[in-house]
């Protein structure tokens, strides 16, 4: 049972229930909708607001059942979200602590527990105060590969999506953006996620061996940030970044090249 979802019926249920009494043809009086809009949840997890909506207490038993069952599924996997949410900053607010930097073998633990979290690979170092989200209900998820290196105070939204190749540094500060809103409504709203003030997804994938500057912004709209590349401190990316390049500036752009230049690459343990 979620006792938060049962709060909300609760609450919201006895208020819409008075509103429904009093529509026209409507023959129940407040208490009896109120039961009947407790029962729906229960039975099918059907929220107060979507009972009305529908206009449940006007159908039919089969008519009743087939609509609820479609809400079911969509509020059940809208929970499970939500409880995910609520559960990944319960994590963050305990391992992304400085205390865990008071020792090697604190921060082992830490860089295990994000590895275990977020499906990190091996030999990853995690610095303090880095936080890895998503938004909006999507399914955006995170992957990175071995021998990677996110510093103190990173800022990682995976709403859109990240995927994080091997030998990659992510400096102190950085920020990574994979959503943006569209408040002007340039993009077409199949761009848009549903429920969401016009967010739209911008998925993003850091090649082998990027070395991402501190406090550098990777803006919505990056889809590729090319192998080997080094993105100078303080840089704004807001477009592709082709292998080899070295870029900075606001808005970053390529200022050199690093192809056939042989750079050390992240192979050895934190």
């Amino acid at each position: 049972m979620n006792f938060r979802r049962l709060r909300q019926v609760v609450k919201y249920g006895w208020k819409d229930a008075g509103e429904i009494s009093n529509f026209e043809n409507v023959d129940k009086n407040k208490l009896s909708i109120f039961l009947d809009i407790f029962l729906c949840f229960c039975k099918y997890n059907v929220w107060s607001n979507q009972y009305k909506k529908e206009k449940l207490y006007s159908l039919q038993r089969e008519q009743r059942k087939e609509i609820c069952l479609k809400y079911q599924e969509k509020n059940t996997k809208r929970d499970q979200w939500v409880r995910e949410f609520f559960d990944n900053y319960r994590f963050l607010n305990k391992w992304s602590s400085f205390k865990y930097e008071k020792s090697a073998d604190r921060q082992a633990k830490r860089h295990i527990a994000y590895q275990s979290q977020y499906g990190l690979g091996d030999n990853c170092f995690i610095g303090y105060d880095v936080i890895l989200h998503k938004h909006h209900f999507s399914d955006g998820i995170i992957s990175m590969g071995t021998n990677c290196q996110i510093s103190e105070h990173v800022n990682i939204d995976y709403t859109g999506g990240i995927k994080v190749g091997n030998g990659v540094g992510i400096l102190e500060g950085v920020k990574i953006l994979t959503h943006g809103h569209d408040y002007l409504g340039i993009k077409q709203e199949k761009d848009i996620l549903p429920n969401s003030k016009r967010a739209f997804l911008s998925p993003l994938e850091i090649a082998d061996n990027v070395t991402i500057g501190a406090h550098a912004i990777i803006m919505p709209g990056v889809h590729y940030i090319g192998k080997g590349s080094i993105i100078s401190a303080g840089s704004v990316v807001s477009k592709r970044i082709p292998d080899n390049s070295i870029v900075a500036g606001n808005p970053a752009k390529v200022i050199g090249s690093l192809e056939g230049v042989n750079l050390y690459s992240r192979s050895k343990n934190y």
